[in-house]
């Protein structure tokens, strides 16, 4: 009853954030005289940014083989890729558990136990956090003026708890994590120790991945005609994807990513059009998710073709 009434709330949330973010939209249109005005679109750029979210998607694949790999189980690109994405349309289910369950089951469908897949699964959301956090840093100083917080100590928070989010991933701690795991969830957890420079290893890959949809993120807003600047634009869209990760009650970030770009984007560029904002904010939503489903349609083709019956080393 106490999720169901969560998934509820959740829900609500969710629907208010995008009637405020739609409103606020049609607002700033009918400020800029029409939506006509207000749309400025260069397809060349749209499709330069479209080929760098591909670029994006594909290194989140190969983040997820790697994450793998580091939790003892072996995989090809192939079965990452048709993993991370036949699994990714869980994200939008409220509950924020369904990708998970969509990725343990097909892991065991390869021969991969659960409990190595759950062991990718924990470290993957500490480097989506911490990956997060750390590209958010140059837009930190900028946030932290527009609320009015000294901008050293809010970069020092943020390092602080980046710092302990890696740390989280350190044996010692990670076993103390396992055991809050298992008591929440009734299970014993037991996992091999991988070693903190393995782990460690998989940052800069994240990065990677959130710098390159940030950057694609600045061709796109571009594209609809924003005089969005690389620095600090490029760190936007992941900021905002962090805080939609963290909004546990939002099916995919959904609403509460949007709301948070119109506010990063409105700190970078100061004399956009009114409602352009919130028009590019929704136009990273769909693009992102076209790029989401194409390659899920990929992934289903590719999977059923090969059938994936071969084991995989991890397990064997």
């Amino acid at each position: 009853m106490k999720k169901i009434i969560f998934n509820i709330i959740g829900l609500i949330l969710t629907a208010a954030a995008l009637y405020y973010l739609v409103d606020s939209f049609l607002k700033g249109a009918a400020e800029a005289g029409g939506f006509e005005n207000l749309l400025s679109f260069n397809p060349v750029l749209f499709i330069l940014s479209f080929l760098l979210m591909v670029l994006h998607l594909l290194a989140a694949a190969w983040s997820w083989m790697l994450v793998c790999g580091v939790a003892g189980a072996r995989i090809s690109f192939r079965q990452a890729f048709n993993i991370h994405f036949l699994a990714q349309v869980g994200k939008y289910i409220p509950g924020k558990v369904w990708g998970a369950v969509g990725k343990i089951g097909l892991s065991k469908k390869i021969g991969i136990s659960a409990a190595r897949t759950g062991h990718a699964l924990i470290l993957e959301s500490l480097f989506i956090i911490a990956g997060c956090l750390l590209v958010s840093l140059p837009v930190i100083p900028l946030a932290a003026g527009k609320i009015g917080m000294g901008t050293t100590l809010s970069v020092l928070i943020v390092l602080a708890v980046a710092g302990v989010v890696l740390f989280t991933a350190h044996p010692g701690a990670f076993r103390k994590l396992l055991k809050i795991i298992s008591s929440v969830t009734g299970k014993d957890i037991d996992i091999q120790d991988p070693g903190f420079a393995s782990v460690l290893k998989l940052l800069p890959v994240y990065l990677l991945v959130f710098l390159l949809q940030g950057i694609a993120f600045v061709f796109l807003a571009r594209s609809f005609g924003m005089d969005l600047p690389f620095f600090p634009g490029a760190f936007l869209l992941p900021t905002a994807v962090g805080i939609g990760f963290l909004a546990v009650f939002s099916p995919g970030g959904l609403g509460i990513r949007e709301i948070s770009l119109v506010w990063l984007i409105g700190i970078v560029v100061t004399s956009g059009e009114p409602g352009q904002a919130s028009l590019v904010s929704i136009a990273a939503r769909l693009w992102i998710t076209l790029g989401e489903a194409l390659a899920f349609v990929a992934a289903l083709i590719w999977w059923g073709s090969n059938k994936q019956v071969q084991k995989t080393s991890g397990d064997q």
